[in-house]
């Protein structure tokens, strides 16, 4: 298997190899480079490269079509770019970062330039209320047999959509949980408590971002249509311009498979 890393001439290209070699160290790949050159760039690459010890080819043309390629041809299982090129850029998440993520289908992993540089042993995990996990299934097809690290599923409730609770309201809402996790994990494992279940009340997005530093992860994972229009992709957008941890985005389509895992 291969791990795309998509390296310019900045300080990023550096976090970027990072993480693209932490990433295939998790899934057992090997990580190739790739720099699509502009008229004035290319020079400084192959050394960032080398000092990282990563192979690199370099391209010419469109760069969210030569990632492309590259991508199909080496049939790569991710993705690993910037989200942008300097820490303190103008602009929280780079033209090029969002082109890609909504152009291009597969894994795509983007790292942002001040990521800090630790292993990938805490993912969490987005989840539906319905129980609905493609990025947990997806995350567990891309691992195969291969250990899991520690994993978090997250669902988060927006205060309206909260259930009402009765007479015994703890013990409803326990039993709410409990359910839930089942859901989630249904199809998936056949041991659930693999993974950790945590569910917060509150706005997703600030509920996601709260989550992030209280469980110290090192990684996100948000399955996605790939569309960040006005009303679409919030909570990807939300990770893209203020994150500061790696996010994976898992692209759906309307046929995404549901086919059980089942991992012990």
């Amino acid at each position: 298997m291969i791990v795309i890393a998509a390296i310019d001439e900045s300080s990023g290209a550096r976090v970027v190899l990072d993480v693209a070699k932490r990433l295939a160290a998790l899934l057992g790949a090997q990580v190739e480079a790739v720099h699509v050159r502009t008229k004035s760039s290319g020079g400084a690459v192959a050394a960032i490269a080398d000092a990282a010890q990563v192979p690199v080819s370099v391209r010419t043309g469109d760069i969210v079509a030569g990632l492309g390629s590259a991508v199909r041809e080496r049939d790569a299982i991710a993705l690993v770019i910037g989200s942008r090129d300097r820490p303190e850029g103008a602009a929280p998440a780079g033209h090029i970062a969002l082109d890609v993520v909504e152009s291009l289908e597969g894994t795509i992993v983007v790292v942002p330039p001040d990521a800090a540089d630790r292993p990938l042993r805490r993912v969490l995990v987005a989840v539906e209320g319905d129980g609905e996990s493609a990025g947990l299934r997806r995350l567990l097809d891309h691992l195969g047999g291969r250990p899991l690290p520690e994993v978090i599923a997250l669902h988060v409730i927006e205060s309206a959509g909260l259930p009402p609770f009765a007479d015994s309201p703890v013990l409803e809402a326990d039993a709410f949980e409990d359910e839930l996790r089942i859901r989630v994990a249904s199809g998936l494992l056949t041991d659930p408590t693999l993974i950790r279940f945590e569910m917060r009340v509150g706005d997703a997005a600030e509920s996601l971002r709260e989550a992030i530093r209280e469980l110290d992860v090192d990684l996100v994972v948000l399955a996605w249509h790939r569309d960040l229009s006005a009303g679409h992709g919030r909570l990807v957008r939300e990770m893209l311009e203020r994150g500061s941890i790696p996010v994976a985005l898992f692209a759906l389509d309307d046929a995404e498979s549901r086919r059980p895992i089942l991992r012990a």
